[in-house]
């Protein structure tokens, strides 16, 4: 009897945490400023755009899985002719253009929210100073719900990964060029 019991009430449990979650799925497009820290290089103006399911668990709390798109990198990149030889020492742009899957966290307060999460990216350009296929990224920003539907947010995100190929095995941790990227742009959530 306490079995059956005990199976009702967890049965009633996830039919109330069912009801209590809200799935809503929507686009995300900005504007993109990026560069490549810890060399001499110009920030690159690109875009992002993306997908996103935002499950709503209570009024404060939503997890929000996303892929994205997002055009990074930076100009004017200095590559020093000890390990480019073939530049002498001169400049390049180096476009990186990613595909990610990120995971958001939203904490809401009224109309305004914060966001952290991690984002899991797969290079799909190829460049000769780069042979890191990927990217691991922290992502923290904020926003704003300009109605339910349209949102403002901006964000800012930065890598893990080496990104330019400029330094010896042993010195890997010495001087990590990593992506650094700031989001601004626009999240539309589409009706429940």
């Amino acid at each position: 009897m306490r079995k059956v019991v005990f199976l009702g009430l967890m049965v009633f449990g996830f039919t109330a945490a069912q009801a209590q979650t809200e799935f809503r799925t929507g686009l995300r497009a900005g504007l993109n400023i990026s560069t490549i820290e810890d060399v001499d290089a110009s920030a690159k103006p690109g875009f992002y755009v993306g997908a996103f399911g935002n499950i709503k668990f209570t009024k404060f709390y939503s997890l929000q899985p996303e892929l994205n798109f997002s055009m990074q990198g930076a100009n004017d990149v200095y590559l020093s002719s000890k390990y480019f030889p073939e530049t002498n020492g001169g400049r390049a742009d180096i476009p990186l253009n990613y595909l990610g899957l990120t995971v958001m966290n939203k904490f809401n307060l009224k109309s305004f929210f914060l966001q952290v999460g991690p984002s899991l990216e797969l290079l799909l350009t190829e460049s000769k100073y780069n042979n890191n296929r990927g990217d691991l990224s922290l992502n923290v920003g904020l926003g704003y719900d300009i109605t339910d539907n349209l949102s403002v947010e901006g964000r800012y995100k930065a890598g893990v990964a080496d990104v330019v190929n400029d330094q010896d095995w042993f010195l890997f941790f010495s001087g990590l060029n990593y992506n650094s990227v700031f989001q601004v742009g626009l999240t539309y959530k589409f009706n429940k």
